[in-house]
């Protein structure tokens, strides 16, 4: 699975490492190496906007353990790798099958490239704008099987599929106070098993305070204030459409980031949905956790 531990299968590795949806680049040939957590929790059965019984109690999580480098081309352009391990396991309450399913594995890598192509010269501020292009690559398996039977492809670690994306985003600094503005489509190809997630976008607004900030080299700690919105189209499974697919979501989060000197980077976020809507019935989103450690050469 690319992009993603998501809603729908959009909270991705992108969104599992640092300093990739912002409109800043790296220093020239500085370098970014971050680990990161993230696990989301799917228990709601939706129809449409309504929750609706599930009679088989289906709870699904997905938990990714994401590692990543950045390095910093020119002054003005970040190369990025970003390699996931993915597990998903869905638990139901099911007399004539299985009470768990599961696979894990290596997940999709994405090969990036984000350009820092405007950066307006202002006293006391640094406002940069940025353009992010990339790739998943068909890397994770599609193919993961329990009891002889191939697993549906939301509990594939892969998704068989080259899988292109672009976005653009913008971040102001002005003194103790960050705002984040970024967007991206990811347009997924078809996989081995002539299975086609659904193209995605992603939208994420930023408000953070540095309320703990001292002067170069000293700490700081930051607290942001998120809102997301995510829109996956419907699946295609052999040429037709998967009508229990696609949908969208708004969701709000908590970050707190803390830069204990210039070379260490910790980071630790909560995000749930305020509003969903699904295509036919689906499992959706409780909730989702992030963790994530970098460190900077």
């Amino acid at each position: 699975m690319p992009l993603a531990l998501l809603l729908f299968a959009l909270a991705a590795p992108q969104e599992g490492a640092l300093d990739v949806l912002d409109g800043e680049t790296l220093y020239e040939d500085g370098w970014l190496f971050t680990l990161g957590y993230e696990q989301l929790r799917k228990g709601t059965l939706r129809e449409g906007s309504d929750r609706t019984s599930d009679p088989l109690d289906r709870v699904q999580t997905d938990r990714s353990l994401v590692a990543s480098a950045h390095y910093g081309l020119r002054y003005d352009l970040q190369l990025s790798l970003i390699v996931p391990y993915v597990s998903r396991t869905l638990e139901l309450d099911d007399p004539a099958g299985p009470d768990r399913l599961s696979a894990d594995g290596p997940g999709d890598v994405t090969l990036a490239a984000k350009w820092r192509y405007y950066r307006p010269a202002l006293e006391g501020t640094a406002f940069n704008f940025a353009m992010l292009g990339g790739l998943d690559l068909p890397t994770g398996s599609d193919d993961e099987r329990d009891g002889g039977a191939r697993l549906p492809p939301d509990l594939q670690p892969g998704s068989g599929s080259w899988d292109p994306f672009f976005g653009t985003g913008l971040t102001y600094e002005p003194g103790r106070w960050r705002l984040n503005a970024f967007g991206f489509y990811k347009r997924n190809g078809r996989g081995g098993h002539d299975y086609k997630h659904g193209d995605q976008f992603f939208l994420e607004l930023a408000a953070g305070n540095r309320f703990w900030l001292e002067p170069y080299p000293g700490p700081f700690m930051r607290a942001d204030l998120l809102l997301r919105f995510r829109r996956e189209w419907r699946d295609f499974d052999g040429g037709g459409i998967v009508h229990d697919s696609g949908g969208e979501q708004v969701t709000v989060g908590l970050a707190w980031a803390f830069r204990p000197r210039p070379t260490l980077d910790f980071q630790v976020s909560v995000e749930v949905p305020v509003t969903e809507r699904v295509e036919g019935i689906q499992l959706a989103e409780d909730y989702s956790i992030f963790l994530a450690f970098g460190v900077r050469i």
